[in-house]
């Protein structure tokens, strides 16, 4: 029997193209295992991207994900086969070993199925591939009821590991480890302090001190190491240098080729890449202890050495991103890197800097300083370095304003308005330069012939360009100055954006109302909606706005039902039809309570009448953290009689993680937004009588 037949056996058997995976048919599997083992590189790493793409896609478990496994351990435990690193990593995700707790379904069969196997993985910790001994370590966490044993099999290893890589991995494994259990071994925490005290290789003792600091219950232990200490650790670290991962040596046009170029192309030219992982690892280890990761994150940025300030700056995004925190200095740092940093740095400094609106305040000079001297205003994305630009230029689709001026636009800092009237000027105009000039108000009207301009001749039939309505909105926060651009508004097409803009700035009703009166009756909701409440905010008259109310109240979306509940608690009234509708929408099993809580905020407008609606906002409070800033703007405007709501206004304020912050996403407004929270938790517990903290 041969290598392949041995390896897959019954694999033709299978019905293959009866199952389905991310794509479709999962017919292509069984040509996709066979090249997991092709001598050439590059045909393995397709079949891998191919296994990562569509039969484990975005880590999605499939019956085909499944029947693969039993081909993949094969795979896995034959010695002589090329590809087995990747195979076994591949495995590891499938098993979901990155978090493998309250698994069901499939998700929970493909665990089941990688764990049966830890004998296996075992043996790999002393395979010959010190990437497959490192790979097996990753499978270890899938092993749920064998911990223990693998916590004990890995301290008992690694002091006969060669490989440094490895040895760094066997501590990272031992201490994820050990956070999935109930209480921590006080062995394994001896175990760790002693690495730390006394192993002589240097990143080593910064990883056990990264998953010694970790360990639940660790901030209530003596630690065995301060900042100081760790600092002094990290420059001997980037002083003496770390290994560097050669270049694979081939390409393939996938997206773990893609990835792997990218990790290929950070190591470039950096004496000690390893670092990156060190100050990531140390930075996240402190969890909530802010001050100490900005002691950390600082001590890095006022060295002179930017392979410091490289890695600082990233950990320094993902502290601001997550924690709340007083970052003053350390921002001023990042501006300090925009100013006189390293062609490496200073693009990573802006992208720190990019969506924190007004936190980004402290490096505005640096910023601004940057910016009005660049050279070069638009560059290719290809050529952003050192540099600075204002626009950049992508091979597909329109360019962009700069990560550097984005952020100095969402600070607020009027020297973005010159910049923003050249992007506004600029040919083809960036997708975005419109959005940025929102941020300034009534003071961006110095922008108003370059806007007016934009408004009549970026197109408006086009479903995937957004720059007029982009365009419409900055005209809309400039307000009733905006008022000479009421005839572009009129004589273009009718979007939502148009029509709340008539509401803010239309200095005459009577060129208005007609459009209003029209769209007020569009089938299309979307227009009738913004059109009801336009008429209702120019001359008060709330007949368009109750007829709409009533269209989406019978319209089988939730979203028009919240479209009904917002306008009828604009207009502080409703028919008793209305009122009985509101009432049961109130009422129903709503699990996210955007519904519930637009109907209970629509009643207290129309009643006046609290009581029914604190419930609601306490309950959805608590199972909707997206919520919150909306019912703390209704808690300031309840005033006293939401005296109920202070101990969780309280509780929001005291919190040192960001209240949107997510393990597994991000969003661009993610820190704005949080921002907003925290004023206005302040300004309700002053609106209520209570302690502003």
């Amino acid at each position: 029997m041969t290598v392949e037949e041995d390896l897959f056996a019954g694999l033709d058997e299978i019905r293959w193209g009866r199952m389905r995976h991310a794509y479709g048919s999962a017919a292509e599997v069984p040509g996709l295992l066979r090249d997991l083992i092709n001598p050439d590189p590059t045909v393995r790493e397709s079949a891998l991207d191919g296994f990562y793409g569509a039969v484990h896609h975005q880590g999605d478990v499939y019956p085909c994900t499944i029947a693969a496994i039993p081909f993949l351990l094969r795979i896995a435990e034959r010695l002589d086969l090329p590809g087995r690193p990747g195979v076994v990593e591949l495995l590891a995700s499938m098993g979901s070993a990155e978090d493998p707790t309250g698994l069901s379904g499939p998700y929970r069969k493909a665990n089941e199925a990688v764990a049966a196997a830890y004998p296996l993985w075992e043996r790999l910790l002393e395979d010959a591939d010190p990437r497959v001994r490192g790979a097996a370590l990753e499978v270890l966490p899938a092993c749920t009821r064998r911990r223990r044993a693998a916590l004990t099999r890995l301290a008992g290893r690694l002091a006969d590991e060669t490989d440094e890589e490895v040895r760094h991995a066997i501590v990272r494994t031992a201490g994820t480890l050990a956070r999935f259990e109930e209480g921590v071994d006080p062995a394994l925490r001896d175990w760790l302090a002693g690495i730390v005290a006394a192993e002589p290789d240097l990143p080593l003792r910064l990883v056990a001190l990264a998953e010694l600091t970790s360990l639940p219950g660790a901030p209530d232990e003596p630690p065995v190491a301060d900042v100081d200490d760790v600092l002094e650790m990290l420059a001997a670290v980037y002083g003496s240098g770390t290994g560097v991962t050669a270049p694979a040596g081939f390409e393939t046009c996938t997206l773990i080729g893609a990835v792997r170029r990218l990790r290929e192309e950070a190591d470039e030219g950096r004496r000690a890449p390893g670092a990156t992982a060190l100050v990531r690892g140390l930075s996240a280890s402190f969890g909530d202890r802010v001050d100490e990761r900005v002691r950390l994150l600082t001590g890095l940025l006022r060295s002179q050495d930017w392979e410091r300030h490289l890695d600082a700056l990233t950990a320094a995004g993902n502290l601001v991103d997550g924690w709340r925190g007083d970052y003053r200095e350390l921002i001023g740092l990042v501006g300090e890197r925009i100013g006189d940093g390293h062609p490496r740095t200073r693009p990573r400094a802006a992208g720190v800097l990019e969506h924190l609106g007004e936190l980004a305040a402290p490096a505005a000079d640096a910023l601004a300083a940057a910016l009005e001297s660049t050279t070069r205003r638009a560059l290719s994305r290809t050529e952003v370095d050192a540099r600075l630009p204002w626009v950049i230029e992508w091979s597909r689709g329109l360019p962009t304003v700069s990560p550097a001026l984005r952020a100095l636009s969402g600070a607020g800092d009027p020297r973005a308005l010159p910049m923003l009237a050249w992007a506004l000027d600029r040919e083809p105009m960036p997708s975005d330069a419109g959005s940025c000039v929102i941020r300034f108000g009534p003071r961006a009207t110095p922008l108003m012939p370059l806007l007016l301009r934009r408004l009549r001749d970026l197109p408006a039939d086009d479903p995937h360009d957004h720059r007029r309505d982009s365009v419409v909105r900055a005209l809309t926060a400039i307000g009733p100055a905006a008022a000479e651009a009421l005839p572009g508004l009129l004589g273009g097409p009718v979007t939502p954006a148009v029509l709340v803009a008539l509401a803010e700035i239309v200095p005459d009703a009577g060129e208005c109302l007609p459009v209003l009166r029209q769209a007020a009756t569009a089938a299309d909701l979307r227009l009738a909606v913004p059109a009801a409440r336009a008429l209702w905010q120019i001359d008060g008259s709330a007949d368009a706005a109750l007829a709409v109310a009533d269209r989406c109240l019978d319209d089988d979306s939730e979203y028009a039902w919240r479209d009904a509940a917002g306008l009828l608690a604009e207009l502080g009234q409703a028919t008793r039809s209305q009122g009985t509708r509101l009432r049961r929408l109130a009422r129903r099993k709503d699990p996210y309570g955007w519904l519930v809580l637009s109907a209970a905020h629509a009643l207290w407008r129309i009643t006046g009448d609290p009581p029914p609606t604190l419930p609601v906002l306490e309950r959805v409070w608590t199972t909707n953290v997206h919520a919150r800033r909306r019912i703390a703007a209704l808690w300031a405007e309840l005033g006293p009689v939401a005296v109920d709501s202070i101990p969780l206004l309280t509780a929001e304020l005291g919190r040192v993680r960001r209240h949107n912050a997510r393990e597994d996403g991000y969003s661009t407004a993610q820190v704005t937004e949080d921002e907003t929270l925290l004023d206005r938790c302040r300004a309700a517990l002053t609106a209520i009588g209570g302690h502003v903290q």
